[in-house]
Parts: C-alpha cells; structure tokens; sequence
C-alpha cells in the first residue's frame, strides 16, 4: 500500500500568530498516521502570509476528506485550501 502528500495552503486566523504554532496545531489535529511531512511560508501581503504545508498520510478511502475535516477545525487556522494531492513513489527493498 502506497502513501499520499495532500499539499494544502493554510491561512492564520489571526496574523500576528507565529506560523510555528499554526504547524503544531495542524499536526495535533491530523487523523492517525498522517503527519507534516515539509512547510513553508508563503509571502502574500501586508504582513500576511500563508503556510503550505505537506501532509504525508497513508493511502486509504477517505483520508484527502479526514485531512480536510481535521485542518479545517484546527485551532489558530482561520481558513485553507486543498491545493493538490498526490501519491507517492513506492521504495524498491535494499538488494
């Protein structure tokens, strides 16, 4: 069974909220055996800046909904979009 990166832009609820908590939230949240796999900040005016934030979750039915449902619940997240998802390579064993 493969895995998923579900990329998502995540908005602060308030902007004066460092994006580190934003990222603590978000990954409390998440349903179990997803996690944050990478993040970064993303410029997008007046001192306001969103973070993307890939989500690494195993492959299963439903799961791009349950990440939906759980970031956008989240504390400190004022609002997100989905904006792709995408699945990952499988890895060969070692010879």
């Amino acid at each position: 069974m493969g895995s998923y990166v579900i990329r998502l832009k995540v908005l602060p609820e308030d902007t004066s909220t460092a994006h580190e908590k934003i990222v603590e939230s978000v990954s409390k949240s998440l349903p179990a055996g997803a996690r944050v796999r990478s993040q970064r900040v993303e410029p997008i005016a007046f001192g306001l800046s969103a973070l993307i934030i890939d989500v690494e979750t195993p492959e299963e039915d439903g799961v791009v909904d349950k990440v939906e449902q759980s970031v956008s619940t989240a504390p400190l997240v004022g609002g997100y979009e989905l904006i792709g998802v995408s699945r990952m390579s499988s890895r060969l064993p070692p010879q």
